[in-house]
């Protein structure tokens, strides 16, 4: 069997490994979208690092790995670190981002302190909830109308529901609090009770998404397509719908890779939702490529433009101008050359010109 063979194997093999990083990146895409528009892409790794603690005692009181009550613990103190934040940010001493710098670092160091004291012998360490493992995440598995599957793919299809429906009940109230904060206390709306309920799915998304990416990684998979949406989008419906594509090829990619290098598969994926905006960043339509192709390509043409110009007032050509934009003039049948170093304007040379001032004001 070929090396190819060998690795479409792989690939197959493993595809439960891929259902849950879709499903897994595409419900934290569509939480994320509205993080990033609110501007709150430092709240959700606060939150990501919060709720370790709520584990971390929701096990202790629980002494059970698999009880519910350690997601009721995790998403509890997830959103009591909001409300903390909050509440300290309404010091005039203190601004918004001081508070998270206070707040989520004092959870997450006592989280690390109690399982490295306390749960040093069950399968709750540090490298396994920040960085998780999505390739483990098949053989823990639950019978759903007696069919197995893994139980992480049927958590967060739960949460993608969950998720999907909020967005899709209070659509128009998310709009109007997210981009317009005064006309939505106007209007009458609850913003406060919409941000925690914002808020509260993070949490629950985040705290099951351990399983899959770790409290770490799931930042990237919340904030990275919501931020590559942002960026060429002009209307929400569509930044969702980007946001959840970006997810789904960050997924498929980042899963191909890690196979074919051996690499953790999460990270990977994280690695590749980065790589995939930094892409977007310089490639969409306001990048930074892009905006200096566009710069090279507009004094090309005004170079054009001026050299028309001389042509049609003077049938003749300033030679401290570039010869490359000459040829081109003729290579294209906008100027012909005559005898004694002249030059004349054809017609679709003149509407060329016509074209070029009106495109940049020149007269």
């Amino acid at each position: 069997m070929s090396s190819l063979e060998n690795f479409i194997s792989l690939l197959l093999a493993n595809q439960a490994s891929l259902w849950v990083l879709i499903i897994t990146a595409v419900a934290c895409a569509l939480i994320g979208a509205f993080l990033v528009l609110r501007q709150l892409s430092m709240v959700s790794d606060a939150i990501s690092h919060s709720v370790l603690l709520g584990i971390v005692l929701a096990f202790f009181i629980t002494g059970d790995l698999r009880s519910p009550l350690l997601i009721v613990g995790a998403a509890s103190f997830g959103l009591l670190m909001v409300w903390l934040t909050e509440l300290l940010a309404q010091s005039p001493y203190i601004k918004g981002d001081d508070a998270v710098g206070i707040i989520y670092p004092f959870f997450f160091a006592l989280a690390v302190i109690l399982i490295t004291r306390y749960a040093g012998n069950v399968h709750l360490d540090t490298d396994m909830v920040l960085m998780g493992e999505v390739i483990l995440a098949p053989l823990n598995t639950i019978s759903v109308f007696n069919f197995e599957m893994p139980k992480a793919l049927f958590e967060m299809g739960i949460l993608i529901v969950l998720n999907l429906a909020f967005i899709v009940i209070f659509f128009k109230e998310l709009k109007i609090t997210t981009f317009d904060k005064q006309f939505a206390h106007i209007a009458g709306f609850s913003a406060g009770i919409l941000s925690y309920s914002l808020m509260a799915l993070c949490s629950l998304t985040t705290v099951v998404a351990f399983d899959a990416v770790g409290a770490i990684l799931v930042v990237s998979f919340l904030i990275a397509p919501g931020a590559s949406a942002y960026l060429i989008a002009k209307d929400l419906k569509v930044m969702l719908a980007l946001s959840a594509g970006y997810g789904i090829m960050n997924a498929v990619l980042g899963y191909v890779l890690s196979l074919y290098f051996n690499v953790s598969m999460s990270g990977m994926t994280a690695t590749v939702a980065g790589l995939t905006f930094l892409l977007t960043f310089l490639l969409n339509r306001k990048g930074l490529i892009t905006s200096l192709v566009l710069a090279y390509s507009q004094r090309k043409e005004i170079k054009r433009a001026i050299l028309l110009q001389g042509v049609k007032s003077s049938q003749s050509i300033n030679p401290a101008l570039p010869t490359e934009q000459v040829d081109y003039l003729v290579q294209a049948g906008y100027i012909t050359a005559e005898a004694g170093g002249k030059y004349r304007l054809k017609d679709q040379g003149r509407d060329y010109l016509a074209d070029l001032e009106r495109k940049y004001g020149i007269s």
